[in-house]
């Protein structure tokens, strides 16, 4: 029970990219997305009330179809919840037909996060759910120490599979040094996280300011509203997101500190690692399970930190191809697809035993 089939990063990074390994070891996926292509076409935008209330309620009835056939099948795997909106409904009638859950999430989902565009709605989401759903399901597999902590006050089997990468698909490309004409600085990532890199644009604008040998690449589904820095946009798709990516030099990930922050996986740092791009993150949360300070990329505390790890990096493209190496070599280690998918198969197993 799942978002259409490569449209969500969450997923096309854990389940999705773990399903050959699965299929390998015996374990079928079948799909069964919330939403359809007309509801996600209005489903983050401005208006469309009507459109989206007779699309949310559409949802809803395919919903409860697959719950009811969920029967056929050995286990159902949720990722983040069964419904976007309302309370855990269908979950409790999951648990009532004694069908073995599967709950996975990789974000703070208990926290209310809701798009600009439907702020007013937030409340639909009954964020409060999630512990719900963590008490209902036979097991609980999350992307990082942090949602594990709160996995476990509602649930003992808890487990963390981090987010992974296809490290087949992610290879670097053999080069010297810099890739281009100017050091670039990239992010990538989706619309709601861009607001974060849009709230970084004063430390964008003092690394300008002194440094004329740098540009700034964004990779994403939305242009960034940046008022004062001149930057480059590449539309985000999922056949040009590597080659895009690899194109950078410089990989960043700032967040605020806060407990939504400290939820998220560190997807966007485990990209750029895996194509041997060095990453500057903000110093908290599962980036700290990834970064080893100085050895394979930087975590940085403030903006005086921030432009001084840029300084380091844009002036030395030995050490960019040195962290770079170290950092292809950790997600190979640890983050890469067939280790996590591995770790996924053991908890699916474990749970249809159960």
């Amino acid at each position: 029970m799942l978002d259409p089939y490569d449209t969500c990063p969450g997923q096309r990074f854990r389940i999705e990219q773990w399903e050959p390994y699965l299929k390998d070891t015996g374990i079928e996926i079948d799909y069964f997305s919330f939403t359809n292509e007309n509801l996600r076409k209005i489903l983050y935008k401005e208006g469309h009330f009507f459109s989206k209330t007779l699309g949310m309620s559409k949802a809803l009835l395919r919903r409860v179809g697959h719950v009811l056939g969920a029967s056929n099948y050995d286990a159902v795997y949720l990722f983040r919840t069964a419904s976007f909106i309302g309370p855990a409904l269908l979950e409790r009638l999951l648990k009532l037909r004694g069908i073995p859950t599967i709950f996975d999430f990789d974000d703070a989902i208990y926290l209310t996060n809701t798009s600009d565009n439907n702020k007013r709605f937030g409340w639909l989401k009954f964020s409060g759910k999630t512990a719900d759903i963590c008490r209902l399901s036979s097991s609980v597999t999350v992307g990082n120490s942090h949602l594990a902590e709160y996995a476990k006050q509602f649930n003992e089997s808890v487990f963390v599979v981090p987010t992974s990468i296809d490290t087949d698909w992610y290879r670097p490309v053999e080069d010297e040094g810099t890739k281009n004409e100017k050091v670039i600085v990239g992010w990538t990532g989706s619309s709601t996280s861009q607001y974060h890199l849009e709230a970084f644009e004063p430390t964008l604008i003092e690394l300008l300011e002194k440094r004329k040998n740098v540009d700034i690449r964004v990779i994403s589904n939305r242009e960034p509203s940046f008022k004062e820095i001149p930057y480059s946009w590449r539309e985000w798709s999922p056949e040009t997101e590597v080659k895009e990516i690899a194109n950078i030099d410089i990989g960043i990930m700032p967040t605020p500190n806060d407990e939504w922050s400290r939820g998220k996986c560190a997807l966007k740092a485990l990209q750029y690692m895996s194509l041997g791009i060095p990453a500057i993150c903000t110093d908290m949360g599962a980036n700290r399970d990834v970064i080893e300070q100085g050895e394979n990329g930087f975590l940085a505390k403030n903006q005086e930190e921030w432009l001084s790890y840029f300084d380091l990096l844009i002036d030395d493209s030995v050490l960019r191809k040195q962290l770079g190496d170290e950092a292809r070599r950790t997600v190979v280690n640890r983050y890469s697809m067939n280790k996590c998918a591995e770790l996924f198969a053991e908890v699916v197993r474990t749970t249809i035993k159960n």
